[in-house]
């Protein structure tokens, strides 16, 4: 019996690896297809209000999504020449279904483990499965995806188009039902989109107010996707999971969309990213939580860790979003030193880049140093570290003694007055966040924030503006012309033409698109004063995030132009130029000089 047992099932492995192909290509349609029948029907769970029927209905779907890819990891596994390579190749596929498998398997210890309660554990199992068949789709998708092979399009127009569906597919989830407490109108579901796609934090709707925690989800996720760039997260879990389906042109791809030196580290540069954005959001959500359950500010634990969340990833990101009616001028957080520094932290790590802080902490990086004693920072942390630092003390100063006998005159002592300016400057450079009110504050201190929130954060952050180096080749430029040098030098080294060529031309472009879109505002909506104009059309265009409060006044016109100026700022104007324009090949001749008056 027993081997008789064997002899067929040697016969149906050996059926099953003749026709391996075909298999691999009737499951690859069926996988498509029924993940994405399941992640419809998750999101019409949490977004939509469904009768009993569509319930079972809906949660009968994903049940059979769940089987269907139990039985095909196993199907797959059956024709492998060896089992624990087929488990090593496939490691977070195998563990995926092995934690699924436990929460099925041990759901009653699960249950007794964390003391839940028979009405409560229902809910979080399925919020539990539904996550993790998140990460399956993803895993799907990847493992399926040899379109990346046929991609013909330049690194720019990939990035428009990936922040063009990313808004998209975020202004549609924002329409659902369960998303908002009274509904929202199509053109503010897309603004919010927008703003947390693009990581700005204007908001044409109290977000507070307005949306519910499955709201807030989908805020998150747009925020956090937003801020790593879409693109860039999208590579990430593509080369990790398929391997080999990414083709040495795409790969060349990845390391002109990074500005990295090899090829080899695009993706291994990529990964550190991914982990370093996760473990500073992490440490500061745990910082957060751990500070406001002290506080009994909240109903429970977890909305404490709702809100520690969200603000972690919010402030990291520079999004500025915020859960409070107020943002951070609620009276339970406004006089909060803690949780006011944490948020100021986040914020400065996030908009200062990856590069710095790689460059500064990275263990290899510093043992390198160590060695080699000559070895410094590179010269782009500290042009980022020398201007980031300088325009956050400057501003500082000066927004203390433009505002000591104003907005921050309910501050409090010296001190208090010094720390609010200090995390005003900071946090309303990038990020948005505010604990005075901007519309209340000197027409002087509007203009400050203007400049500071036009230069911005560095380069490679998850900030806007012109960015922090940027700002200092042009100093450096203006610096030379006064000079009379024909070079333009730093600690010893030419910062060559290319470069200060790209500074002016953003600048320029920046300065024009601001200013036509202050102008087109002034036209559509001329009752709203012009510095709230233009200090809106200046934050949407940085990504900052600073509003005066009057953006619910805008009309649906003036709304779109802001929705365009967030897009296009976050993309960046040489970006978008880029994708729009056709490359011109460069040639060896060159014309002869001319010379004519110019100032």
């Amino acid at each position: 019996m027993l081997k008789s047992l064997v002899r067929y099932a040697r016969k149906f492995k050996f059926a099953l690896a003749s026709n391996r192909f075909r298999i691999e290509r009737i499951l690859k349609v069926f996988s498509v297809l029924i993940s994405l029948g399941a992640v419809v029907a998750i999101i019409c769970q949490h977004g939509c209000y469904l009768s009993e029927e569509m319930e079972l209905r809906t949660s009968a779907i994903v049940v059979v999504a769940f089987c269907f890819y139990v039985f095909k990891y196993f199907l797959r596994s059956l024709y492998e020449m060896k089992f624990l390579t087929y488990l090593k190749n496939n490691k977070l596929e195998s563990v995926i279904i092995l934690l699924l498998l436990i929460a099925v398997i041990f759901s009653h210890q699960l249950q007794d483990l964390f003391s839940l309660s028979d009405s409560v554990f229902p809910h979080y199992r399925q919020l539990f499965f539904h996550i993790f068949y998140f990460f399956i789709f993803f895993v799907e998708i990847a493992k399926v995806s040899t379109v990346l092979k046929k991609i013909n399009m330049s690194p720019p127009l990939l990035m428009l188009l990936s922040f063009f569906v990313l808004i998209a597919m975020g202004t549609l989830l924002l329409l659902m039902p369960k998303a908002t407490t009274n509904g929202i109108s199509f053109t503010d579901a897309l603004f919010t989109a927008t703003s947390a796609s693009c990581v700005t934090g204007l908001t044409s709707v109290n977000t507070a107010l307005c949306f519910t925690t499955t709201g807030y989800i989908i805020l998150m996720v747009l925020m956090q996707l937003g801020g790593m760039s879409i693109l860039s997260f999208a590579t990430f879990f593509i080369s990790f999971l398929s391997h080999s389906y990414t083709g040495l042109r795409y790969q060349y791809m990845v390391k002109d969309m990074l500005s990295t030196n090899r090829v080899a580290d695009s993706f291994s540069f990529l990964r550190e990213i991914i982990v370093v954005t996760f473990v500073i959001e992490g440490v500061g959500a745990l910082m957060l939580y751990m500070y406001w359950r002290t506080t009994g500010l909240f109903v429970d634990d977890g909305e404490t860790i709702l809100y520690s969340i969200f603000h972690a990833i919010s402030a990291y990101n520079n999004a500025g979003f915020s859960l409070w009616p107020e943002s951070l001028m609620s009276s339970d957080v406004v006089n909060s030193h803690f949780p006011q520094m944490i948020i100021m932290i986040l914020v400065f790590a996030g908009g200062i880049g990856y590069v710095v802080i790689r460059d500064f902490f990275d263990p290899r990086v510093i043992r390198e140093r160590k060695k080699k004693r000559w070895m410094k920072l590179t010269d782009g942390t500290q042009i980022a570290l020398i201007t980031s630092f300088a325009i956050i003390i400057t501003g500082t100063i000066i927004f203390y003694f433009l505002e000591a006998n104003n907005t921050l005159v309910g501050k409090g002592n010296p001190f208090d007055k010094v720390f609010a300016s200090l995390f005003q400057v900071v946090a309303g450079r990038t990020a948005g966040f505010n604990i005075v009110d901007i519309n209340a504050i000197s027409i002087p201190a509007i203009l400050l924030f203007i400049v500071i929130i036009f230069i911005g954060a560095s380069p490679g952050s998850t900030g806007g503006g012109i960015k922090t180096t940027t700002f200092f080749v042009i100093l450096k430029s203006i610096s030379a012309t006064i000079k009379g040098k024909s070079k333009i030098e730093f600690r010893k080294k030419t910062i060559p033409f290319s470069i200060v060529d790209k500074a002016y031309s953003i600048v320029v472009m920046s300065l024009v698109f601001i200013i036509s879109s202050t102008f087109l505002l002034a036209i559509i909506d001329p009752e709203i004063p012009l510095k709230n104009l233009m200090f809106e059309a200046t934050s949407a265009f940085t990504t900052c995030g600073l509003s005066t409060g009057c953006i619910a006044d805008f009309s649906v016109a003036g709304k779109l132009v802001l929705t365009l100026n967030m897009y296009i700022g976050r993309i960046g104007t040489l970006t978008f130029a880029y994708a729009l324009s056709k490359r011109v090949k460069e040639t060896r001749h060159e014309y002869p000089e001319t010379s004519f008056m110019v100032g």
